[in-house]
């Protein structure tokens, strides 16, 4: 029975993608799993059996992070995506997350989203000058989303913010190839709805 090494990159109800040097296999996780309450995230490195044409993760190597919320371990950065104005933005949920990135050795970034809809430059300055990378973009015009491309060049970036900051559209912007489904921010509530159905890398 062959066996062989790869990572996830994909989860999505129950089935893990998982890539090795040479292709991607769809792969489900071994019963044991359940019984030691260990749970596969994309960006593990994986040992799995291979049966006809599925996989079955066997085991999980060792991590050098996790997260929870997503979902997602092995990673470099956490670009922490914030809208200027629509959802209104929270310094304390940029904090929370800065937070749990730094206590997981990861790197946190700040990227203040939707300045062609407001001036963005009070969260800009405010956390540039504490120290770490901010970006000013707008998924709309395409301004400053180029300034990304070597921060997240050959890293294992996480995009993560509130629901309607701008995380899918600005993936669009960067990647046009992934379509990402977006979403519109409802004029009541101030809330974005939910368009992010899966975890990949």
């Amino acid at each position: 029975m062959e066996k062989c090494r790869g990572t996830i990159l994909k989860s999505l109800s129950g089935f893990y993608s998982v890539e090795t040097e040479s292709r991607r296999f769809e792969c489900r996780a071994c019963g044991r799993f359940r019984k030691t309450g260990e749970k596969p995230v994309v960006g593990d490195h994986v040992v799995f059996r291979i049966e006809g044409d599925t996989g079955y993760i066997e085991e999980l190597l060792p991590r050098k992070n996790v997260l929870v919320r997503p979902p997602v371990a092995n990673i470099d950065q956490l670009l922490i995506v914030v809208s200027v104005c629509s959802p209104v933005p929270s310094t304390l949920v940029i904090d929370k997350l800065i937070a749990a990135a730094e206590h997981q050795k990861i790197e946190p970034a700040v990227a203040v989203s939707k300045i062609d809809l407001e001036d963005g430059s009070r969260i800009y300055e405010t956390y540039r000058n504490a120290g770490f990378a901010c970006f000013a973009v707008s998924s709309e015009t395409g301004k400053g989303v180029e300034s990304l491309r070597p921060f997240l060049k050959d890293k294992v970036t996480v995009f993560t913010g509130n629901t309607g900051a701008g995380k899918s559209s600005l993936l669009n912007a960067l990647y046009p190839e992934l379509q990402l489904v977006t979403g519109t921010v409802s004029q009541k509530l101030g809330r974005g709805r939910h368009t992010t159905r899966q975890v990949e890398l």
